[in-house]
């Protein structure tokens, strides 16, 4: 189905609403709750590898619609992340691995939308530093947290789309 892409990220899009929600009630510390990259593992692994930069695509978007960063920043970043994922699905064939990855690709589109963003805050580099090292910390264990809820939702949509399973071994 060509459209699986655009039903799948109406389907993430609670998990994202969520996010945002939980983010605004941290809003005095500035912690957000990052799970766009958590949201990139399962499409990586069943749809094809042009669907999946769509969903990065339009995720990436979201996440930007809402934050001060420069336009695109995270949204190539994450087209770029889905293409080498879709490329290495053998990365992701079990749960450990998949969690792993939910890890370092949250961390890594985390790190990527706080360089981005800090590019024209004012804010002093020395307060950044440690600020990003915390909010890094907090991607990690939401995306690994994440993972499970957002993938459940995100394969039963896929399987009411019939997009085929992803294979065992690759």
């Amino acid at each position: 189905m060509g459209w699986a892409w655009l039903i799948l990220l109406l389907a993430t899009y609670p998990w994202l609403l969520g996010a945002d929600l939980a983010t605004d009630t941290l809003a005095s510390s500035s912690l957000v709750f990052f799970i766009s990259g958590t949201c990139l593992i399962a499409p990586c692994r069943r749809l094809k590898r042009w669907q999946a930069v769509l969903f990065a695509a339009c995720l990436g978007f979201l996440f930007e619609a809402r934050r001060p960063i420069p336009d695109g920043a995270l949204a190539l970043s994450m087209v770029a992340i889905s293409i080498f994922l879709s490329s290495h699905r053998q990365l992701m064939r079990n749960t450990p691995s998949m969690l792993r990855a939910a890890a370092v690709v949250n961390v890594g589109s985390c790190f990527i939308w706080y360089v981005a963003a800090s590019y024209s805050s004012p804010a002093p580099a020395a307060d950044l530093a440690g600020h990003l090292l915390l909010q890094l910390l907090l991607a990690a264990v939401v995306g690994t947290i994440g993972l499970i809820p957002v993938a459940l939702t995100q394969n039963a949509a896929m399987d009411r789309l019939s997009v085929p399973p992803a294979p065992d071994v690759t």
